[in-house]
């Protein structure tokens, strides 16, 4: 496995100025098997280097149990996706801006099941997130840990998923768990790997190897690795703070991965890993399902 800075420099467009334009908006959901592995991080980071690139970037917290994406960027929401859901206000109502970063769809921590609507409220949901999203350039789903159907509902209607999985056993198996489930849908997302929580580059290319093998022994298939992000202990100091880890310490080991795995998702070879459109097929599908949103995870993150 080559040296993912050194590929990931190579692929990456100037920092200076916007980068291209995608053709149509992308949806990139970011997952884990196991709680704690740093996957709001890790979303928040992406959204903020996205819109640093001068993206428009909409980042919805789809984790519906432990929902911590205003907390992790600093906004107090006065609305969340569980108002929009009951009628209490509207999208734009519920959308937040923040300076110099992505607009944030915030979620309720601790929300019940959304099951009880109509079909027609559903629909009209589903109707009003394509035509709002249709805006943005980006949209980043944060989605809670585990394989419950809260989770797989809107990990298996993303287009494109980001598995996250830090060096510990069971996170290992757990996310071996989800990309297995998530392969069996008719019409599975393409997954990338996200190695976090590491201590060196080379760590990490060991655990991909590792969970590759796994995969690739009783699924068959072998995951691209999207990014490699090593682990610092600023990383909680800016949880604590409420701040973008790429606000916080720009410069930090874990920043500078986050902003190459960024890179890398939009270069050439990132969006040829893409081989399914976003819009209106994501909304429909989670329309069909009912927005069935239990909440998903059972560890901070």
């Amino acid at each position: 496995m080559t040296d993912q800075a050194s590929n990931l420099r190579e692929l990456a467009p100037a920092a200076s100025g916007k980068a291209s334009m995608p053709l149509r908006m992308r949806c990139i959901a970011v997952g884990s098997g196991k709680g704690g592995v740093g996957k709001t991080v890790l979303s928040v980071g992406i959204a903020c280097c996205l819109a640093r690139l001068k993206y428009r970037v909409l980042i919805l917290d789809a984790d519906l149990g432990l929902a911590n994406v205003d907390l992790q960027i600093g906004v107090e929401p006065q609305f969340t996706l569980q108002d929009v859901v009951h009628g209490s206000c509207t999208l734009e109502e519920a959308v937040v801006s923040v300076p110099d970063g992505p607009d944030v769809l915030a979620a309720a921590s601790g929300a019940p099941e959304l099951v009880d609507m109509g079909g027609a409220r559903r629909q009209m949901l589903a109707d009003d997130l394509v035509q709002f999203a249709g805006r943005y350039d980006f949209l980043i789903i944060d989605v809670g840990a585990g394989i419950g159907a809260g989770v797989t509902t809107f990990l298996g209607a993303a287009p494109e998923v980001l598995v996250v999985v830090a060096n510990e056993p069971t996170a290992i198996m757990d996310a071996y768990a989800l990309i297995k489930v998530l392969r069996q849908g008719t019409n599975p997302p393409s997954l990338l790997l996200v190695i976090n929580m590491v201590q060196s580059l080379d760590e990490g290319e060991r655990l991909a190897m590792r969970l590759n093998a796994i995969i690739k022994k009783f699924l068959k298939i072998e995951l691209p690795v999207a990014g490699i992000v090593v682990y610092d202990e600023v990383v909680g100091d800016c949880i604590r703070a409420r701040q973008p880890l790429i606000h916080y310490a720009g410069q930090s080991a874990p920043a500078k991965c986050i902003d190459e795995l960024t890179r890398f998702m939009i270069s050439d070879l990132g969006r040829a890993r893409s081989s399914k459109p976003a819009g209106a097929e994501l909304f429909d599908k989670l329309a069909g399902a009912g927005l069935t949103l239990k909440p998903g995870g059972t560890a901070a993150q």
